[in-house]
């Protein structure tokens, strides 16, 4: 299997672009090296480098366990699957970003992945269109809800019903699903109701308490907590494993203290 290495250089000079400027990293992987871009503005370096060094979204280790496709919701520019695609070759890759300033990031950086698809939409919990409020200090804050992280900027994006979407894609089974949608995160777990007992791995971002209890409530009945980190209150970011995937791979259960 490709295993990412987590090696990066030294980021390269900047270029002016509409998003601020432009750096460049290289990621080398087992599978190749690959150049990313991002707008190095604010703080956007720092996440973008936890990412693709496998701290935000560390994989889980299943011997025997095949990646065959990945669906990263809010993918921003593309951090995530460049992630994964590096780590798993042969998944198909499905990105949906809303952002058009996004988006062109998110094209150059997974251009290099043959199996990734991008899609410039967001997807919700119906489908409308709504003002997406760009983010107070960088791209990767950008939010459909007014907060302290957003501006007053907007500007109109299209979104779609997450599992319809999905299912027009005839997307039936999906290894791996990447939520952050920067508080939309429940709108789409919910549009998804119906999917998620073929859902293998969710990763998501909370952006409540409220959120969160809920969306532990909605994948009580199908999925286990994987894997948690949380630095401030109201902030976090959850893993999670399909129940059912425990009994086709039982070294996933070795830690389980059974009382019975």
């Amino acid at each position: 299997m490709d295993i990412y290495t987590g090696a990066m250089n030294a980021t390269q000079p900047k270029s002016e672009s509409h998003y601020g400027n432009t750096s460049t990293v290289q990621v080398d992987a087992k599978s190749g090296s690959y150049r990313f871009q991002f707008p190095d503005v604010a703080n956007t370096g720092q996440h973008v480098r936890r990412i693709l060094e496998g701290k935000d979204y560390p994989i889980l280790a299943i011997s025997g366990y095949e990646v065959e496709t990945i669906v990263d919701v809010g993918a921003n520019v593309g951090a995530f699957t460049v992630f994964m695609a590096a780590h798993f070759s042969n998944a198909r890759c499905f990105c949906f970003e809303p952002s058009p300033g996004a988006v062109e990031y998110l094209q150059q950086n997974v251009a290099r992945f043959p199996n990734a698809e991008v899609f410039p939409i967001g997807l919700y919990s119906e489908d409308t269109s709504m003002p997406l409020f760009e983010g107070a200090s960088q791209c990767l804050q950008n939010s459909l809800y007014n907060s302290a992280e957003t501006s007053e900027s907007t500007q109109t994006v299209e979104l779609r019903h997450a599992g319809h979407m999905l299912d027009e894609l005839e997307l039936n089974q999906i290894s791996i699903l990447k939520i952050d949608t920067e508080g939309a995160e429940l709108p789409v777990l919910g549009a998804l109701k119906n999917k998620l007992g073929d859902i293998d791995q969710i990763y998501l971002e909370y952006h409540s308490e409220d959120d969160r209890r809920d969306i532990e409530a909605l994948l009580a009945d199908t999925h286990v907590l994987a894997a948690a980190a949380a630095k401030y209150i109201h902030r976090g970011t959850n893993h999670y494993v399909r129940s059912s995937l425990l009994k086709d791979y039982p070294t996933l259960n070795a830690l389980r203290v059974d009382r019975s």
